[in-house]
């Protein structure tokens, strides 16, 4: 214990950039090549163990939120180890082995579609090891305006729920240990330095390369254009936007194909040559959703503020609209729809002006009373959200919208920051049927206003119908339902067909005016197409097959998520890369460390608006920790325990967060809550195989005291694992039962999460309900 504290006594350095903590994450280098529509993109995280002892390292970090990750491994020396695909239980049970008996092991994992945790075991003292990570993705483009995004830091998420446990895990974010990182304190940083290089091969000349985010460097080789970081700008606190434009009208379409035994692939990229139409103004109705929680204090409020002054000043004569707040709770400006009169817009924009950032985000609340605002009588209700994301309970937001966004409403999303939560800002606009804009804290809002009002309501075609001219079967094609397209927007779509079988791919719609639109691709699969087709038709599909299960997971879902990800080789919330040494690198049976590394405060975010709740694990470092008192974020412990590794690392921040936004108790209490006071029984355990007599006795009376809707009876089938004295993944077997009401299946879920398991229950359970 003596030389552990005297490493951390040394945790400080001195800087030309001011003081600065020593963590074994060293450097991240970054290498993205580009051709058309397609990034190929390297990640090198580099580890060091600067402490006497094995050290374990896990870091929590994002990516594209639809990178289709298919390759992880780890470099020791000159011996480089690949990793391989596994079941997600399978990876981190061979992992655990691993680090047990002395193996140097790497465990790549997906909590969020752009929230990964990589865990490092066995790093010997004084040794570097390189992990490699490679995945593909589509570049985000407008009519020759190409965007290429790289996220570098997960920022704080507000945490809502009952705690399971002191990890800060919750009934509605069970991992929220495993999204929240540590944040390193005020006025000190990491040495974890950042180097991004971008090659760009159009295919054609480039023009306005570019980045609102960061200084470059930019040379031209032939066609190919160089980018890299400028040497002042390598900190990793914002993602990182690469801006340029193509000059050419052959980017009005692009199509990939590839073929190989799991059947031929193709991605289409469309944009449709139609005019905007301007002469039919419908009268519409706009309800504004601003995000007014702490994290949202300062330069993205403001952003978000001028925003909606533009929103507001742009509406059209004969339009109506509204405005609502929310934070821990929702205010609004009007509880029904207002004429656009100037009394109207000087009162809203008096509000916008008072709007001041504190508290939670109880973004569910917010969405659920835009949604139910009236809607006035022949008009198109669109909702605006701004806000930049920061929440753990993401699926929680994209089920409201998807069960209660009227047909023929949309719902737009701004995301204002640094660092926003893409996947939540993407994936909402796509369920509300809107499209999703992201500027960063600084940028100019004015041509952002302008573009909104040229899309809103407008789309230039509608009716999207998807055919297949040509011999074999029907390709299979995502997105399931294709989306109506606004000005300048593209249609992209990826389909395989298992046969190979070449023919039309036939895409109609309707367009401005009610003109007939129609376009046909021709066909033809071959093994020297593009391989990264392939992964990204494996991405979407997995994309698809979550977006089914936003309310809860079902095991048929699971199952094909598995399937789909472990035939593309793909990175998924149910699989999980391993990569493990040969030989035995460190004594077994001692103590190691094990670290979860902080990481960098996102710029524009506020430090004090968290309540020091992001700090809790730092402080101890505050000066250094006496030898007693290890930090939270660094622990001595028995080999062979990552999950309490994990579990104490998060200890304190997430739990004070959650503790710290709690609603006040006259709020808190929603349907499905546990009872205090004994009811009706409305619910029977059936069987509870897995179980002993004892424990289905404590969970039957565990489960009684849900105070459960009336009106709804059936039998329900979940299946969950036990692991650690906790419940884990909680799947409805939908074949299997006949009750499948979101609410009821939701609500009982949420009680099972939070059951205090006896000591005698562990591995996997099928559990069989009847509700009377």
């Amino acid at each position: 214990m003596t030389t552990q504290n005297q490493q951390l006594g040394g945790l400080y350095v001195q800087s030309p950039q001011g003081q600065q903590l020593i963590f074994p994450l060293k450097h991240t280098k970054v290498t993205a090549k580009i051709a058309g529509n397609l990034s190929r993109v390297e990640v090198i995280q580099t580890f060091e163990n600067i402490f006497t002892q094995p050290l374990e390292a896990i870091y929590v970090f994002p990516l594209p939120d639809e990178a289709a990750v298919d390759d992880m491994e780890i470099k020791i020396g000159v011996n480089i180890i690949k990793g391989n695909i596994k079941k997600r239980e399978e990876a981190q049970k061979i992992y655990e082995q691993a680090k047990q008996v002395g193996r140097t092991a790497g465990l790549l994992e997906q909590e969020r579609d752009n929230i990964f945790t990589q865990s490092l075991a066995n790093i010997k003292p004084g040794e570097q090891i390189d992990v490699t990570i490679r995945y593909t993705d589509s570049l985000k483009f407008e009519a020759g305006n190409y965007e290429f995004v790289f996220p570098m830091v997960v920022g704080p998420r507000y945490i809502p729920g009952t705690l399971i446990d002191n990890s800060g895990d919750t009934d509605r974010v069970p991992d929220a240990s495993r999204i929240t990182p540590p944040v390193v304190p005020e006025g000190t940083r990491s040495r974890h330095e950042i180097n991004v290089t971008v090659e760009i091969d159009a295919g054609m000349p480039i023009s306005e390369v570019g980045s609102p985010s960061h200084q470059l460097k930019i040379e031209c080789l032939g066609q190919i254009v160089r980018v890299q970081l400028a040497g002042e700008d390598t900190i990793p606190n914002k993602d990182l936007i690469l801006r340029y434009q193509v000059s050419s009208q052959t980017t009005q379409s692009t199509v990939l194909t590839q073929a190989d035994d799991r059947g031929g692939h193709f991605a289409i990229y469309l944009i449709p040559a139609l005019e905007y139409r301007t002469d039919e103004i419908v009268p519409k109705d706009v309800v504004f959703l601003v995000d007014t929680s702490g994290s949202q204090s300062g330069s993205p409020l403001q952003q978000c503020q001028e925003l909606m002054r533009r929103f507001i000043n742009g509406l059209n004569p004969d339009d109506t609209f509204t405005i609502l707040d929310f934070s821990y709770d929702v205010r609004q400006l009007s509880p029904t729809p207002l004429p656009n009169t100037p009394q109207n817009r000087a009162k809203a924009i008096a509000y916008i002006n008072n709007l001041q950032a504190a508290g939670g985000t109880e973004m569910l609340s917010g969405i659920r009373a835009a949604i139910n605002v009236p809607t006035p009588i022949e008009r198109l209700r669109t909702v605006v959200l701004l806000t930049d994301g920061y929440i753990g309970n993401e699926n929680e937001i994209l089920a409201e919208v998807q069960k209660h966004l009227q047909p023929g409403n949309r719902l737009y999303s701004f995301g204002a920051g640094s660092s926003v939560n893409r996947f939540l800002l993407n994936r909402i606009a796509e369920i509300g049927r809107g499209k999703s804009t992201i500027i960063r804290h600084d940028e100019p809002t004015q041509a952002v206003a302008e573009k909104f009002y040229r899309q809103i309501n407008n789309p230039v075609l509608t009716n999207i119908q998807i055919s297949w001219q040509g011999g074999g079967e029907s390709p299979v094609v995502y997105p399931g339902t294709a989306p109506d397209l606004f000005v300048e927007q593209p249609l992209v779509l990826f389909g395989r067909k298992q046969d190979r079988a070449s023919g039309n791919l036939q895409i109609s719609g309707i367009a401005a005016g009610g003109k007939h639109y129609e376009k046909t691709f021709h066909l033809i699969f071959e093994e020297t197409g593009n391989s990264a087709v392939a992964q990204l038709w494996g991405r979407s599909r997995i994309k698809d097959l979550m977006n089914q299960m936003v309310s809860f997971e079902t095991k048929a879902g699971v199952e094909a998520v598995t399937e789909t990800a472990l035939t593309y080789q793909l990175l998924s919330q149910y699989t999980a890369f391993v990569a493990v040494s040969d030989d035995v690198r460190v004594e077994s049976g001692n103590e190691y460390l094990s670290m979860q590394v902080p990481v960098e405060m996102p710029e524009a975010v506020s430090y004090g608006v968290f309540g020091g709740s992001v700090m809790h694990q730092m402080t101890p470092l505050m000066p250094p920790a006496p030898a007693s008192a290890p930090p939270d974020f660094l622990r001595q412990r028995p080999r062979g325990d990552r999950a309490a590794s994990q579990r104490e690392a998060a200890d304190g921040q997430t739990s004070s967060k959650t503790k710290k936004f709690a609603l006040p108790p006259s709020t808190v209490k929603e349907v499905g809550e546990i009872s205090a006071a004994p009811i009706q029984h409305q619910l029977e355990v059936i069987s509870a195989t897995g179980l002993d007599e004892s424990a289905i006795a404590e969970l039957t009376q565990h489960l009684q005291k849900l105070n459960l809707p009336s009106g709804f009876s059936g039998e329900i089938v979940f299946e969950f694992t036990i692991n650690k004295g906790r419940v884990a993944r909680v799947m409805l077997d939908e074949e299997a039962s006949t009750l499948k009401d979101t609410v009821v299946v939701e609500m009982i879920k949420r009680a099972l999460l939070i059951w205090r398991v006896p000591p005698s229950a562990s591995g996997k359970v099928v559990l069989s309900l009847r509700i009377h």
